[in-house]
């Protein structure tokens, strides 16, 4: 089975997905435009995107495809809203009177430690990395 026509090509993803349910409200609202010229314009709209969303699964070049959904992915992860992301920028507001944050530049943690304390030497509890940073 791993012969299959599909073999090494990106498939169905995210993006492809949203690609086609486009194409499928663009030609729905094409069905119910009048005037002509608008209508073969929608439909043309509606037909390019279900273009790109096969010529995306059949693509071998797997990891560009991947590089673009996730993209996607995150692009729309960042239009949700988050409640509780919400509650922690307000807690990290009033936090940041008291303590400062850094990254760890091993790991990319983020790391919080206490504010005036001077030059400070930090452990980083993730990945045992100490750095000094003042604060």
């Amino acid at each position: 089975m791993g012969n299959g026509f599909f073999a090494g090509r990106n498939g169905s993803d995210a993006l492809s997905v949203f690609l086609t349910a486009a194409a499928l409200v663009t030609a729905t609202a094409a069905s119910v435009i009048t005037h002509e010229a608008a209508r073969y314009l929608v439909s043309a709209v509606a037909i390019i995107l279900v273009a790109v969303a096969a010529w995306r699964m059949m693509s071998m070049n797997v990891a560009k495809r991947r590089a673009e959904n996730e993209r996607f992915l995150s692009f729309f992860r960042s239009l949700r809203k988050d409640p509780q992301k919400a509650e922690e920028k307000k807690r990290r507001k009033e936090e940041k009177k008291t303590h400062a944050y850094f990254r760890c530049p091993e790991c990319r943690k983020e790391l919080r430690v206490p504010r005036g304390k001077g030059k400070i030497r930090i452990t980083c509890p993730h990945c045992g990395h100490q750095f000094i940073k003042k604060t």
